[in-house]
């Protein structure tokens, strides 16, 4: 009888018969299970690979049918000397039978399902995954699968995984420590990508996540052109992958280091935001560039070097900004070290960020229409400091009404900010408005801070800084109380 006629029949057996009857084999022949056997396409099989092939993935809301299969190739792992033999677990996920894979790593889906008191994140749940699987190798004599054995085409288990971007596959991997560095040959040109490189090729950021809490080399070229991670994602525009780079300390990414993808002068290469200026200049994906680019200096990336570039960024600013704005709503401990590179006068972020002295500047100014994109900058701290959940015992909260005194406030980031939103609202409020109000385009401009306008304030007494700088230390009274008492009260007047 021949090898796929003799499997078809003991498929048909109860357990308990299939069990005989590969035990009798074993009897005769101690190395069956690890034997190849012919089949009439020209594959190879072993008694394993052959089960692995005739297992169906479950179908939600269809009744699983894999039981009794299961159940045998439970049977042929204890068995088998050498598990690893046809390398049945990459067939599996090549096949797409993630829960088979997962079976044969010895870890139950339940385990990706948090209770509700635990996290969710993926670090968590590798972490139980691993604790899970140590607990049954100390108490069980288990099967051993090399998760660092490559197939026919040498790819590893690891890069399989990441193809098939199941997090649960990925973690159930990892949770068995795999080398995460070692190299799979992929593209025509047959390029090693290490497993970081493959996953910011497929934009997957829980699989950055994941190899990065392993010890994956964040920094590590990739191939002729040189790409860091990071210099990979930009050039390539994979922002998610992106995102999830920036979210790893900054110290262990590069942020400056340049690719081989030189410049005009052939010496100097790109940066991870030069890249995504690339792009923009191109057109391609514009809004996720700009979101890119809005990332990495928030995250202390320099601005790009070429002038072109600074120039596109200029002609873009209130876009980058709203960019900005969206990156930072949830990073709050990011907001003061960008608003201060933003202030920093005479460097490339103030000049690309604040009103220039372009053509369309000028135009600007001579209908008295201000960018809004100073505005833009302080309602970055404003938001910030308003938040009450971000209020501590060394951080006050920043009260944005009328009638609270900003007397106590210390912070000249805070203090201008504040400043800039009450002297726009009072604009805004204005029936008649003098549209080159001085300091109006002074704040436009990127030529004003807390200092500036105190000095303007002291040297313009009848001014709208004056009213409101007023207005900030001396509030008006709550309705509730005495107003009387109130105006009898001394008036503290800025000098």
């Amino acid at each position: 009888m021949d090898f796929v006629s003799e499997m078809n029949k003991i498929l048909q057996m109860e357990l308990e018969q299939f069990k005989e009857f590969i035990q009798k084999k074993l009897e005769e022949d101690k190395n069956y299970l690890e034997k190849l056997f012919w089949l009439p396409n020209g594959s190879q099989m072993t008694v394993l690979n052959y089960l692995v092939e005739q297992y169906s993935e479950p179908k939600v809301g269809v009744d699983d049918t894999n039981k009794d299969l299961l159940a045998k190739i439970d049977f042929i792992l204890h068995k088998a000397k050498d598990v690893n033999v046809g390398e049945p677990l990459h067939q599996a996920i090549i096949a797409g039978k993630i829960s088979l894979a997962l079976h044969l790593l010895g870890v139950d889906e339940n385990n990706f399902t948090p209770n509700e008191s635990e996290k969710t994140d993926v670090l968590s749940i590798l972490s139980k995954v691993r604790k899970k699987i140590e607990e049954s190798f100390n108490h069980v004599k288990r099967y051993f699968f090399d998760v660092d054995k490559r197939d026919g085409y040498g790819r590893t288990l690891l890069s399989l995984a990441l193809d098939a971007k199941r997090k649960e596959l990925l973690i159930a991997i990892l949770a068995r420590n795999p080398i995460v560095h070692a190299t799979t040959l992929r593209s025509s040109a047959y390029v090693p990508f290490q497993p970081i490189h493959q996953a910011v090729v497929l934009d997957y950021a829980e699989g950055i996540t994941l190899l990065a809490s392993m010890g994956a080399q964040l920094t590590n070229p990739l191939g002729s052109m040189r790409d860091t991670p990071v210099i990979l994602a930009a050039r390539l525009g994979k922002i998610n992958a992106l995102a999830a780079l920036l979210e790893l300390p900054t110290q262990s990414l590069s942020l400056e280091s340049e690719n081989n993808h030189l410049f005009e002068d052939k010496q100097t290469g790109h940066t991870a935001v030069e890249e995504l200026c690339e792009r923009m200049s191109n057109e391609n994906d514009k809004a996720d560039a700009l979101r890119g680019i809005a990332m990495l200096i928030c995250r202390g990336a320099e601005p790009p070097r070429n002038e072109k570039m600074r120039t596109l960024l200029s002609s873009n600013r209130v876009a980058f900004l709203k960019a900005v704005s969206t990156y930072l709503a949830d990073k709050p401990q990011l907001v003061d070290a960008f608003v201060e590179r933003c202030h920093l006068r005479e460097s490339a972020l103030h000049n690309i960020v604040y009103a220039d002295h372009s053509w369309g500047s000028s135009i600007r100014h001579l209908f008295g229409v201000p960018s809004e994109a100073a505005l833009i900058v302080e309602e970055l701290v404003t938001r910030k400091y308003s938040d009450p959940s971000f209020a501590s015992e060394n951080v006050s909260s920043l009260s944005t009404t009328a009638t609270e005194n900003l007397r106590s406030e210390r912070n000249p980031l805070k203090l201008y900010a504040e400043f800039v939103r009450r002297y726009s609202q009072a604009y805004d409020s204005q029936m008649i408005t003098n549209r080159w109000s001085t300091m109006r385009w002074m704040i436009a401009e990127g030529n004003c801070d807390w200092d500036t306008v105190l000095r303007y304030s002291k040297n313009h007494p009848t001014s709208r800084t004056r009213i409101v700088l007023n207005e900030m230390f001396n509030p008006i009274p709550r309705v509730h109380e005495d107003i009387e008492s109130q105006q009898s009260s001394p008036r503290v007047v800025l000098k």
